[in-house]
């Protein structure tokens, strides 16, 4: 008996004929499918609602960049699909790779906060002239290298003239993940001239620090209690 021949098969054929149409077909399904990764890793990384506020508030160009990239990205792609230009599928591989990179640092710097102090929870307690001041300084994001630096002082006016005297200072450290969270607590015996209080926080990295009007990230957190 002869061998008869193998019938073509027609699924195959018609799958090789595709590809030869179009080689750069599953070169950017590759991207597609990347690009969906992509969002899967910003979601274990924990870019959730919250963070994603975050991260408008504080890099908003960097944030807006990162979609922007990838909305390039996979309309390149696309685009180079259907019109076989190897090209334009080089610079949406581009632009994927820069999204993919902003996406990361956007992630990072979220996550890291800003390192810059505030002073919250500010009371006073008692008569005068025992009293108690409470209030408490919090960070996140601050360097292990760095400190929070936080002041208390009293005003008074001598003989026409203001003056201060100090009445707390600290040099706090942050823990293992770059926050401090510090609660103070001051017994105080005021004299007769002493008019207000005022509580100064600033972080230690930051250079050229500005008054606590300015608009200015390196400006410290400052608050200004009147006494009773």
């Amino acid at each position: 008996m002869g061998d008869h021949p193998t019938a073509p098969d027609n699924g195959r054929s018609a799958q090789l004929a595709a590809e030869d149409e179009n080689p750069l077909g599953e070169v950017t399904n590759t991207l597609w499918g990347s690009l969906i990764a992509l969002a899967g890793l910003l979601t274990v990384l924990g870019m959730n609602s919250d963070r994603l506020f975050v991260a408008l508030n504080n890099n908003t160009w960097l944030t807006l960049l990162a979609p922007a990239l990838a909305i390039t990205a996979v309309a390149l792609s696309l685009y180079a699909y259907f019109a076989r230009q190897r090209t334009l599928l080089v610079f949406g591989s581009t632009a994927y790779v820069a999204a993919l990179v902003a996406s990361l640092l956007v992630a990072t710097l979220a996550a890291a906060g800003n390192g810059r102090p505030t002073v919250t929870s500010v009371s006073l307690t008692g008569q005068r002239p025992h009293i108690s001041l409470t209030f408490t300084v919090h960070a996140v994001g601050v360097d292990r290298n760095d400190h929070v630096a936080a002041f208390a002082r009293s005003l008074f006016r001598s003989h026409g003239e203001l003056g201060t005297t100090e009445l707390y200072s600290g040099s706090l450290r942050p823990d293992d993940m770059g926050q401090v969270n510090q609660k103070v607590t001051i017994p105080l015996t005021l004299k007769d001239n002493e008019t207000h209080l005022t509580i100064n926080v600033s972080n230690s990295g930051d250079k050229g620090k500005s008054q606590c009007t300015t608009r200015s990230p390196t400006a410290p957190a400052c608050v200004t209690v009147k006494l009773p």
